[in-house]
């Protein structure tokens, strides 16, 4: 049953069951999921709000017949049938939502991707509102390990790669220039992969195409700039010769 509505789903909205892996060697893909933990963590908070949700809707229409106190001035017998028919579309409506709110949950675990290749780095999430986002290594200014109390617990960590550009250090890095491996259970493993991976991508001489493209322009300019400065300083050196014979010549008579 959640296979076939999670299907009809993806298909009315358009989105891939799968996202395509970034540039790199197809031997080189390497797929991760975020955590079963981090799913029944979600889970469990999701439990929570529905719980709170749901006292909030009986104590608001059912909390004043419980309690069973007589008002000093009973209000009028169609206020009182207003107020049930009210108190039950809203128990009702909660009841309605309590499947959609929990297949949310689930399929926001199931549709979280992070993909690894020899060249890039592709985090998405979401399925109404989906957030893809592909780093290259070229860019890659830091990884690390991210993890609270709670986290530690369930065994869980965060694993966020920053690239060049986004933000000055620390903790205050800007999101847009940030990929989050969010609730993994592997996350030394895959720190580990994109070390290895990064450091053999910048060994090869791999980079940006911007990088070797100025580079190559430096180069070709470095040997004529040489040049000019060399005649210069020729030139130079030839009139320094020259003022010398002069003085000596002078200096002579």
């Amino acid at each position: 049953m959640h296979d076939a509505a999670k299907a009809v789903l993806l298909r009315l909205l358009k989105v891939p069951a799968e996202p395509k892996p970034p540039e790199g060697t197809a031997e080189s893909v390497r797929v991760f999921r975020a955590g079963r933990n981090f799913y029944y963590w979600r889970l469990l908070q999701w439990a929570a709000m529905q719980l709170g949700i749901g006292l909030m809707v009986v104590g608001t229409f059912l909390g004043p017949k419980l309690v069973n106190k007589p008002a000093k001035k009973p209000p009028p017998a169609w206020l009182v049938a207003v107020w049930d028919v009210m108190g039950a579309g809203a128990m009702g409506l909660f009841a309605a939502t309590l499947p959609l709110t929990y297949f949310k949950q689930r399929i926001d675990y199931e549709m979280r991707w992070y993909i690894v290749t020899d060249r890039c780095l592709r985090v998405r999430s979401g399925i109404w509102n989906v957030s893809e986002l592909t780093m290259t290594f070229a860019n890659v200014q830091d990884i690390r390990i991210s993890a609270g109390p709670l986290q530690r617990l369930l065994g869980l960590a965060d694993v966020k790669v920053t690239s060049a550009g986004g933000g000055g250090g620390g903790e205050h890095l800007e999101a847009a220039h940030m990929a989050v491996f969010a609730g993994v259970d592997c996350a030394e493993a895959i720190r580990d992969l994109m070390v290895g991976r990064l450091r053999q991508y910048r060994d090869a001489g791999l980079g940006d195409p911007d990088d070797r493209q100025r580079q190559a322009v430096v180069g070709a300019e470095r040997p004529v700039a040489m040049g000019a400065a060399l005649e210069g300083a020729q030139a130079v050196l030839a009139e320094a010769r020259a003022l010398r014979a002069v003085l000596e010549r002078g200096e002579g008579a």
